[in-house]
C-alpha cells in the first residue's frame, strides 16, 4: 500500500502545480495512473475531486475573453468592434460632391460585466477619428423588475438607436436618427425594468444635451425626461420563431436656446454622404423654448422574414413659434439561408431590440459547406422639417440648405460567423425644400454606395 501511495503523492503534487488551463490534462493522467493499477479508483476519485476543487478557487478565463472571479459572482468581459467603410458618392447637379473614400466607421474598445453579483457596469471608448468616452455606467441589477442606471448610457427612445451599429440591417441609421428628434447617447440616471418576460419600460432623465454635454446651468433650460415602454407579444405568448414588437416614446424638456443650438447638431445627414438637410439657428427674439417628442415603433418576424418601422415627431414650441420636425422609416429584410430572426431578438429591460445573426453554418471554405449567412433588405425613409425655412419666427435654416429628403435603400448582407460581417448599401436620396426654393443651392439628389467590412468581439 505504501508504495501505491508514492506514486499518489506525486500526482497531487503535480496537478497542484499546474494552472487552470491544464485541468483537462491532469485529470487524464490520474485516469492513466487508475487504468495502469498504479492508483485505486477510490485514490482517483479523491485526487479528482481535490483538483476540481482546486480549478473553482482558482478562477476561469473563457474563450469569450472573459475573467470570471473565483465565486463566479464576479466577472469582465473585454469586447470591441471594428468597421472599415468603402463609400463612392454622386450627387446631381454634377459637381466636386463626386467623390469616393475609406473611412474607419467606428472603432470601440471596452469592458462590461458584473460586480458581487449584483452590479453591473460597462466602460467603453471610441477611437474613431477622436478619442472619446461612448459609454460609463452602473448598474443595480438586483431586482428585474426595477433596475437603475448611473452614468452614460443609451437611451431607449427608438427601436433602431438601442439597436447595435453591428447589427443594423443598413450601413447607417435611418432619419428617425436625427439629434433634434432621438436621444442617444446621454448622462443621468435611469429606472428600468421587466416586470413580465416580454414587457419593457425605462424612465430616465439625463442632461439632454447629448453624449459628453453637459447643462449650461441656465435659467431657461431643465433637464430632459425620458420614457419608453415596448412589449412582445410573442414572448409573452410563446409564439415560437416569430416576434410582434410594440414600442412607444416620449421626452420632455425645456431648452436653453444657445446650448442647444452649438451642442445638439441641428442638422440632419443624409443616409449618403452625408449633406445638412437644414442647420437651424434661433432668431433673436427667441428667449425659450419648450421641446416635446413622441415616437412609436413597430417589428414583427416570422422566421427568416422580418419588418420594421418607427415615426417620431418633435414639436419646438418657442415665444415666438411652434414648429415640427417629422422622421419616419420602414424596412423590410429576408435571411435567404433560412436563420430565424426571433433568435436574435432580446426582450430586455431598458427595450426589445435585435441582436446577433448566428448563422446556421459558418463560412468555411475547406469542406465546402459553410456558407455563413446572407440577408437582402429594403428600407425607405423619409425625413421632413418643412416648418423650419428661412423665414421661420423662431428657428430658420441658411438658404444653402434642404429641409426635406426621401430616401430609398437596398442591402445584401454577408454573415460569414457571428462576429465577422460585410454589407453592401445602394442609397438614393432626393432632396426638397420649402420655404427657399429660389435661393437653395444644394443638391437636388444624391447616389451612394457603402461597402462595410465589420469585426466584433
Amino acid at each position: 500500500m505504501k508504495y501505491k501511495l508514492i506514486p499518489a503523492l506525486v500526482a497531487s503534487i503535480f496537478a497542484a502545480q499546474i494552472p487552470a488551463v491544464y485541468a483537462d490534462a491532469t485529470q487524464d493522467l490520474i485516469d492513466a495512473l487508475v487504468t495502469k493499477g498504479v492508483l485505486t479508483e477510490d485514490e482517483g476519485a479523491l485526487l479528482g475531486k481535490g483538483r476540481a476543487s482546486e480549478k473553482k478557487s482558482e478562477g476561469t478565463v473563457s474563450n469569450k475573453l472573459e475573467l470570471v472571479s473565483p465565486d463566479g459572482k464576479s466577472t469582465m468581459k473585454v469586447g470591441g468592434r471594428v468597421q472599415l467603410d468603402y463609400r463612392y458618392f454622386d450627387a446631381d447637379p454634377q459637381s466636386t460632391e463626386e467623390e469616393s473614400e475609406f473611412n474607419i466607421r467606428r472603432a470601440y474598445l471596452g469592458v462590461e460585466g458584473k460586480y458581487n453579483e449584483y452590479i453591473g457596469y460597462k466602460l467603453t471608448g471610441s477611437f474613431s477619428g477622436s478619442t472619446i468616452l461612448d459609454e460609463a455606467y452602473l448598474n443595480l441589477e438586483y431586482f428585474e423588475p426595477a433596475q437603475f442606471t448611473f452614468g452614460q448610457f443609451k437611451t431607449s427612445m427608438s427601436l433602431e438607436e438601442r439597436t447595435s451599429s453591428r447589427f443594423l440591417n443598413f450601413t447607417e441609421r435611418s432619419y428617425v436618427n436625427n439629434a433634434g428628434i432621438t436621444e442617444g447617447k446621454d448622462t443621468g440616471v435611469a429606472l428600468h425594468g421587466s416586470p413580465t418576460k416580454g414587457f419593457n419600460y425605462s424612465l430616465a432623465v439625463v442632461n439632454g444635451y447629448g453624449q459628453n454635454n453637459g447643462t449650461s446651468d441656465s435659467s431657461d433650460d431643465s433637464l430632459a425626461y425620458i420614457g419608453h415602454v415596448d412589449v412582445d407579444l410573442a414572448t409573452m405568448n410563446k409564439w415560437e420563431g416569430k416576434v410582434f414588437h410594440i414600442g412607444a416614446s416620449a421626452k420632455m424638456q425645456d431648452i436653453d436656446v444657445s446650448n442647444y443650438m452649438s451642442t445638439v447638431k441641428m442638422e440632419q445627414s443624409s443616409i449618403g454622404k452625408g449633406y445638412k438637410f437644414y442647420a437651424a439657428s434661433a432668431n433673436s427674439g427667441v428667449t425659450e423654448t419648450d421641446l416635446r417628442t413622441f415616437g412609436g415603433e413597430l417589428a414583427f418576424a416570422n422566421g427568416p422574414w422580418k419588418v420594421q418601422g418607427e415615426y417620431a415627431t418633435t414639436n419646438f414650441d418657442s415665444n415666438l413659434d411652434d414648429q415640427d420636425v417629422k422622421a419616419y422609416y420602414v424596412e423590410a429584410a429576408w435571411l435567404i439561408t433560412g436563420e430565424n430572426y426571433s433568435d436574435s431578438y432580446k426582450s430586455k429591460s431598458m427595450g426589445g431590440k435585435f441582436d446577433r445573426i448566428k448563422p446556421n453554418s459558418n463560412f468555411n471554405p475547406e469542406n465546402g459547406k459553410g456558407i455563413g449567412a446572407w440577408e437582402v433588405a429594403l428600407g425607405y425613409s423619409k425625413f421632413d422639417a418643412s416648418d423650419i425655412t428661412e423665414s421661420s419666427a423662431g428657428y430658420d435654416i441658411t438658404a444653402a440648405m434642404a429641409n426635406e429628403a426621401k430616401t430609398w435603400r437596398a442591402g445584401l448582407k454577408w454573415i460569414l460567423d457571428p462576429n465577422t460581417r460585410i454589407m453592401l448599401s445602394y442609397v438614393d436620396t432626393d432632396y426638397d425644400v420649402t420655404g427657399n426654393t429660389s435661393s437653395y443651392t444644394g443638391p437636388l439628389d444624391e447616389q451612394a454606395i457603402n461597402i462595410r467590412t465589420q469585426f466584433d468581439f
